[in-house]
This record gives C-alpha cells, sequence and structure tokens, in this order.
C-alpha cells in the first residue's frame, strides 16, 4: 500500500505541475495554464480511481487480515467508481472521519467540469493543485488507518 501512496503523490505532483516533475514555478503555471480542461479533468479522474482502489485495498487488509494476499481482489462488476463512494462505504469501518467525503464529492464535480466543460478562469489553476494536494494527503491519511487497524 506504501507503494500505491507514493504513486498518488507522484502523479499529483505531475499534474499539479502542469504534467512535469521540474522545480521551476514560473515554467510549471504556463504548461498548467495551457493544459486543455479535459486533460486537467481526465487526470483528475485518474487521481480519485487511484484513490478508490487504496481505500478498497484498505478494506480488504481490515477485514482480511493477513487472508488479504489469498483473496483475487476486486471483480469488475462490483467495481466502485468514485473515491468520495468507497469513502462513504468504508472510512467509518477504517476510522476515517466522514465528513471528508463532502471533498470527495466537490472534486468529482470539478473533474467533471474540466472534462465535460470549458471551465477555466482564474482560479481553476490553484483549485487543481489544491485538488492534487488533496488526493495525496488523503492517500497518506488511508495508509496511516490501515497502519494503525494492522497493529
Amino acid at each position: 500500500m506504501a507503494d500505491q501512496v507514493a504513486r498518488i503523490e507522484r502523479a499529483a505532483i505531475f499534474l499539479a505541475n502542469g504534467m512535469a516533475t521540474g522545480g521551476c514555478p514560473d515554467a510549471c503555471g504556463r504548461r498548467r495554464d495551457a493544459m486543455p480542461a479535459r486533460l486537467i479533468g481526465n487526470g483528475l479522474r485518474e487521481l480519485d480511481l487511484f484513490l478508490t482502489d487504496l481505500i478498497v485495498e484498505a478494506d480488504r487488509l481490515d477485514r482480511l487480515g493477513a487472508a488479504a494476499g489469498a483473496d483475487p481482489g476486486i471483480h469488475p462488476q462490483r467495481r466502485i467508481f468514485s473515491a468520495a463512494e468507497a469513502w462513504r462505504r468504508f472510512a467509518p469501518r477504517l476510522g476515517l472521519p466522514v465528513e471528508v467525503r463532502e471533498r470527495l464529492r466537490q472534486m468529482r464535480a470539478a473533474q467533471n467540469r474540466h472534462c465535460f466543460g470549458a471551465w477555466r478562469d482564474a482560479g481553476s489553476g490553484p483549485a487543481l493543485q489544491h485538488a492534487c494536494a488533496d488526493y495525496a494527503r488523503l492517500a497518506g491519511d488511508v495508509l496511516a488507518a490501515a497502519r494503525s487497524k494492522a497493529g
């Protein structure tokens, strides 16, 4: 799970920096401003799915313990497609704060605005960075909760 969290953190940084790993804030800002809205929405949707899978995996570890590795995992017909829904289902059992679900719902709505509309204004760059930071932070919270449940 720690590898999954590290992957989410790297992806969040990459997307927040305008799909670059460089550290020059001016260049990152120009790249981010030039990104098509659909690309931003798709990137946020991928972060959401990564977090969803992490939450489901944390719940499996919590419920199954050592047997989680023998379990075949997520079945396509039962897949959860949003972090907000995964949070609603599993956060109480993992000891995570339930109120985070509302922020996840807001972030999912922002993904849809980026994917399906031309929602680009002066606040969209900072909103993108804030959403990326939230996904990375929440992934860390899920990992910490899973570790504390494991003992």
